[in-house]
């Protein structure tokens, strides 16, 4: 049996700390929890993964809730819809820098026939002192990509995306182009090829370009996009008002879009069209891309086609082993080491 320790033997009196713990919390947190959360809507969150309840929250009185809700028809016109998605991974560190790599998926349908499909990568990229010192990344952003990997993989997808985005729209003429996340300025890309210059693009050659988010961190779209759960068919709502206000460098129409019918997940989607008409170009996306579980096929299949497989990973570091002349050293996980592991 272990043994308890006696508070009162080490001169803390239990009863005070909880009441200093108790006055410390009810200056921000409400003490009748039983109060607060009566009658209320709950769902427990998991793994602190983003999640939305699949019935919607349900309609409160709320301006939001008064927007018109838009339906979609879809417009069978073999229009090209190109997809495309973009994975970066890190694979080694050394005393100088980080060794990167990245993998692009690119699919394209018409009449809602996949066409072709393509794979570009796995490239590497390192990233020290002196390689960037070399390049033309803004030095107060060299020394945050030097020092935290997850900036460092973020700038390298963001750049290699916006690439094969540049190099779509000006391929194309009159197409539907979709990117997987919001069209919004990013620090990491380059001036040459931001997300303002490819949308200027599409416009010169009349295409549209959308960007579709699978999940949003603003839980207020989540909570006024209730009446689009209620439409058994494709449709469209609103939220300019909300993401215009909380995002400063976002582009085109901000919409909450059910591209499926009855329970078909909701999504954002950022849109920006030649000629302002929002309605075409998402009719134009449902009549020429399948539409699987409410997503677009062309982007599920991007986005696995740019996924790391465990073989591929593998692969890679026996590339590395075998053609550039390195030592390899056994890793240590320090949490593992000091913390131990217990089964869940």
């Amino acid at each position: 049996m272990i043994a308890q320790l006696d508070l009162q033997t080490c001169g803390i009196n239990l009863n005070e700390v909880e009441c200093v713990f108790e006055r410390s919390l009810s200056q921000c947190l409400s003490s009748k929890l039983k109060d607060a959360l009566k009658g209320k809507k709950i769902m427990f969150t998991r793994d602190e993964k983003i999640l939305f309840p699949v019935q919607g929250w349900g309609i409160r009185a709320s301006p939001y809730c008064m927007t018109p809700i838009t339906t979609i028809q879809p417009i069978v016109d073999n229009t090209t819809v190109s997809a495309s998605d973009s994975s970066a991974i890190q694979i080694a560190e050394t005393e100088e820098g980080s060794l990167y790599a990245v993998k692009s998926g690119i699919a394209i349908s018409i009449g809602c026939n996949t066409l072709m499909h393509f794979k570009i990568g796995p490239i590497l990229f390192y990233l020290s002192e002196q390689t960037i010192r070399n390049s033309e990344i803004d030095h107060r952003l060299a020394r945050v990509v030097l020092v935290d990997s997850h900036i460092a993989k973020r700038m390298i997808r963001i750049r290699v995306e916006r690439a094969i985005q540049m190099k779509l729209c000006k391929h194309f003429d009159k197409s539907i182009i979709l990117t997987d996340g919001s069209l919004k300025s990013s620090l990491f890309e380059d001036n040459n090829q931001n997300i303002k210059n490819i949308a200027e693009n599409c416009s010169l050659q009349q295409n549209s370009i959308i960007g579709i988010s699978k999940n949003t961190r603003f839980k207020i779209l989540d909570k006024i996009s209730y009446p689009l759960t209620k439409i058994h068919c494709p449709a469209y709502l609103e939220v300019d008002l909300i993401i215009k206000s909380l995002v400063r460098n976002t582009i085109g129409d901000n919409l909450m879009v059910k591209f499926g019918n009855n329970n078909s997940p909701l999504l954002r989607a950022d849109v920006v069209t030649p000629n302002y008409n929002k309605d075409e170009a998402l009719g134009k996306l449902l009549g020429n891309d399948s539409i699987a579980e409410g997503y677009p096929e062309t982007l599920r299949l991007a986005h696995h086609i740019s996924t790391f497989t465990t073989i591929e990973v593998s692969c890679l570091k026996g590339h590395v082993l075998s053609n550039y002349d390195v030592t390899e050293l056994a890793p240590e996980d320090i949490r593992k080491t000091l913390l131990g592991s217990i089964s869940v």
